[in-house]
């Protein structure tokens, strides 16, 4: 499969007799809505790549993996240098005139310790990222993970050289020295081994405990650290949060100022109904313990079109002992009527205020989703199914999580009172 390129300055009539073919390892960039060092806006499904200097903006390349190749104009620089033309000779190459050429400044860091182990900025190469690709392209090549592959630069003229690596070299993440080590986490009965994390706070442990452990919560997937001032640690499927001056509760997971995202992972939930939110009992109103209840059991059916869902009878087993304003505490209030997955006929979900209710038809299982959990990758910016990515890349908590940064938080301004150090180190 051939694309041409979507950019009509690529420069291709500078386009060599015999171009060179290096073998290169290539991360995705994402970004969509920031602008690249062309003057480039980027959108979902670009086509464009970016190389470690600006000398290469508006060239062409071709990038092949896999028996699919994308031709594709060089539209932004990076992943780490701006000055490492590594396809040129000597002084005409930029910051690192001594390595030789088509050797990507960052490999010679990152396999061989060349400057100390760190790039043209001082920052240590913990990932020898050489090409990133953008959205579209990554998508086109078939990529679902970064990996070799092998860049045609249409504008040098040369032989190619030898594959800095085999093709089937793996890359394991170094830790950065300069980073301080996590502290130990201590391996008891509130440690889960499943995703090496612990319920350090006591009060959450407690709260855990007796809200019904890992049915409920699912597995710690998190440290516990502050976010928006208050001591929090997500689970699987809830987020426990600790707040001065009250009682450990579970936060909205899904207000619309959190996980508003109705597309998940190829998946169609439903979205929050106004119509149902208007009908919800107001909280303090005369009589609304049982109001609410009642309102539970009229808006959470265990049958819809004809299967035997269960999403009432989930919503009222959540915690044991019979207390149904438990269970409320456990789900909020529903948000939305239930509705079959238009992608997927067999999937029907019902969204409440703080997770989603999935039932499967071929399975007969209803469960809820594990939407805390894609709240982690979100402030990691990693491990996103590319529908979710897509659409939180404009929210507050994308991309957030910055180990080495102050209080490790990439953009602090838009998440104040916040301390995300360790908050996703394991042990």
């Amino acid at each position: 499969m051939l694309l041409q390129p979507s950019v009509a300055t690529a420069q291709d009539d500078n386009a060599a007799a015999s171009p060179v073919t290096v073998r290169l390892w290539a991360t995705r960039e994402g970004l969509t809505g920031k602008t690249t060092a062309s003057g480039h806006l980027i959108t979902p499904d670009d086509h464009f790549v970016a190389l470690p200097s600006r000398k290469a903006l508006n060239r062409s390349v071709i990038v092949a993996y896999r028996g699919k190749s994308v031709t594709a104009p060089v539209l932004d620089i990076g992943p780490w240098n701006r000055d490492d033309a590594w396809w040129e000779v000597d002084a005409a190459r930029g910051q690192f005139p001594d390595l030789p050429r088509f050797v990507p400044e960052v490999w010679a860091a990152f396999e061989n310790g060349y400057n100390n182990g760190r790039d043209g900025n001082g920052r240590f190469v913990t990932f020898p990222s050489m090409i990133d690709l953008s959205d579209g392209v990554y998508a086109d090549l078939g990529l679902q993970q970064a990996d070799w592959i092998d860049v045609t630069l249409s504008w040098v003229d040369a032989p190619s050289p030898p594959p800095l690596a085999p093709a089937d070299r793996k890359i394991v993440k170094k830790a950065d020295p300069t980073i301080p080590k996590p502290p130990e986490i201590t391996h008891d009965e509130r440690y889960f081994s499943e995703t090496g994390f612990r319920i350090d706070n006591d009060a959450i442990w407690s709260y855990f405990v007796a809200r019904g452990r890992v049915p409920v919560f699912g597995f710690p997937v998190s440290r516990s650290f502050v976010l928006l001032g208050c001591q929090v640690q997500i689970f699987q499927r809830q987020i426990a949060q600790s707040c001065a001056g009250r009682d450990v509760s579970l936060m909205n997971l899904l207000d619309p100022d959190i996980f508003p995202y109705e597309r998940v992972n190829g998946s169609v939930l439903p979205a929050a109904d106004p119509g149902v939110k208007s009908d919800t009992p107001t909280v303090g109103s005369p009589g609304y313990s049982s109001a609410i209840v009642d309102f539970v059991r009229s808006s959470a059916p265990d049958s819809f079109d004809g299967l035997a869902v269960a999403f009432g009878r989930t919503f009222f087993a959540a915690v044991a002992g019979g207390n149904p304003l438990l269970d409320l505490e456990i789900w909020g209030a529903p948000i939305s009527r239930p509705r079959r997955d238009p992608a997927n006929a067999n999937f029907v979900y019902q969204r409440f205020q703080r997770g989603v209710m999935h039932f499967d038809a071929v399975s007969g299982r209803t469960e809820g989703l594990l939407l805390a959990d894609y709240l982690k990758a979100i402030l990691r910016g990693r491990d996103l199914p590319a529908d979710l990515a897509q659409s939180a890349r404009g929210s507050k908590y994308f991309s957030q999580y910055c180990p080495g940064s102050g209080r490790w938080v990439c953009r602090a301004a838009e998440l104040p009172a916040t301390d995300l150090t360790f908050a996703f180190e394991s042990g």
